[in-house]
């Protein structure tokens, strides 16, 4: 069975404050098409390495999804995959396996998330409960540092993103369960599926 872990990062702000004059934009959270890619990473398990995808290799992460069984995510079913799917990479639901939608749903809350579970439950927030490591910065700057040349920035930023979902991922699939951010002493028991 061949599965990835991957994220996304886009080229055009959201939100960006007014003294930012200089930075593009779309129009928020939601306006897929405007946001264009700058960069994709990605884990492959069969391969036992990471990747890095921008526009002159993207057809190669087209490839590496097409030939995949299952394709991981943080937040993937909310955002990386309709922003994907906008660029004419087709991540097919049947084969997409959400973690943030995963722990929210063993948590007892709503998926898709609510602002508030969101920051609860982040990326960051589940990585430092966990393996006591977080993100150094919010992906929301990483439009802002690509815009500005910041390139290797951006990869390396998308490349950790892999990483803490990569290590989340493993903890799940050898214990069956994540330290609750909210309350250390509580686990989330995660519904494994049998395709994992």
């Amino acid at each position: 069975m061949k599965i990835i872990i991957y994220d996304c990062e886009i080229i055009n702000a959201i939100n960006v404050k007014t003294e930012l004059k200089d930075i593009k934009t779309c129009a928020g959270w939601h306006d897929f098409k405007n946001m264009g890619i700058s960069v994709i990473c990605a884990y492959d398990f069969q391969a036992d390495r990471y990747r890095v995808f921008t526009a002159d290799n993207m057809d190669a992460f087209r490839t590496l999804v097409d030939q995949s069984d299952v394709v991981i995510g943080y937040n993937s079913l909310v955002f990386d995959n309709p922003l994907c799917r906008a660029n004419q990479i087709n991540i097919e639901d049947r084969k997409s396996w959400d973690l943030l939608n995963e722990i929210l749903l063993s948590a007892g809350l709503s998926s898709p998330f609510m602002e508030k579970d969101y920051e609860t439950f982040s990326l960051s927030a589940c990585s430092l409960a966990n393996l006591g490591l977080n993100k150094k910065t919010d992906g929301a700057d990483a439009p802002i540092q690509w815009q500005r040349g910041r390139i290797g920035t951006v990869i390396d930023y998308c490349l950790n993103d892999v990483f803490l979902t990569k290590g989340l991922f493993d903890l799940v699939r050898e214990r069956g369960y994540i330290i609750d951010p909210r309350d250390p002493s509580n686990r989330i028991g995660i519904h494994f599926p049998n395709k994992l």
